[in-house]
């Protein structure tokens, strides 16, 4: 594991609970939320995945 990775799954977290929160909140589209969480997974390459 590299130095960077922990910090990229804490990121990752961070990123995938704000875009629930704005899903939630009737803020985007749930087509919206999937393309903004396969960017999110293409960016920080999170080994722990929320399924």
């Amino acid at each position: 594991m590299t130095k960077t990775e922990p910090v990229n799954e804490v990121r990752y977290l961070m990123a995938h609970n704000f875009l629930t929160y704005l899903l939630e909140q009737g803020k985007i589209t749930l087509k919206e939320f999937e393309i903004a969480d396969g960017f999110v997974v293409e960016k920080y390459k999170p080994r722990l995945r929320i399924i």
